[in-house]
């Protein structure tokens, strides 16, 4: 799957895997989580969104393949394994360092880099003095900076696209 392709696939995570949805966030996929949602809803709106569903529900799955919904059921156990079996399932490519800081982990709503004279009354004084580089989101407004955070992040993306490579090979 070409990197185009990849950018125009859009997921819906249900209850049970808000901490992937995050990540895949954090990774820029465009992704819907909808804790509080019956599953007729959220069938619905992957259908008229143009959504790739994911869920750790057995019963929802097997109704998602009855209609025909596009989607990949994961175990639940770790971020890691889900991650790594939804990519796999539907053949993204690791890819993961260019991708990270491109949408709001807690909206979904895409990050534009800002200066800290942007945000700087959006901030605590001693992250201000700190960094220099900061992401807010155009929709809800969150400001973000290079933290402590986003080591942890990278350190999971090397995971992941081991994983995959080892997969592969």
């Amino acid at each position: 799957m070409s990197e185009k392709e990849e950018d125009d696939i859009k997921f819906l995570a249900d209850a049970m895997l808000g901490s992937v949805a995050r990540k895949l966030r954090i990774f820029g996929f465009d992704t819907l989580y909808v804790p509080d949602t019956s599953d007729n809803e959220i069938l619905r709106l992957a259908a008229e969104q143009g959504r790739v569903i994911l869920t750790a529900d057995k019963e929802l799955f097997k109704r998602m393949m009855k209609q025909g919904a596009p989607g990949v059921l994961v175990d639940g156990t770790s971020d890691l394994d889900d991650m790594a079996h939804i990519f796999e399932k539907l053949g993204i490519s690791a890819n993961l360092f260019s991708r990270i800081g491109s949408r709001c982990t807690s909206c979904n709503g895409a990050l534009v880099q800002k200066r800290p004279e942007e945000v700087g009354a959006l901030v605590p004084a001693t992250v201000l003095a700190r960094h220099d580089g900061f992401w807010q989101c155009t929709d809800c407004q969150k400001v973000y900076w290079d933290g402590g955070h986003l080591g942890r992040i990278r350190a999971f993306a090397r995971n992941l696209e081991d994983r995959l490579s080892a997969s592969k090979g």
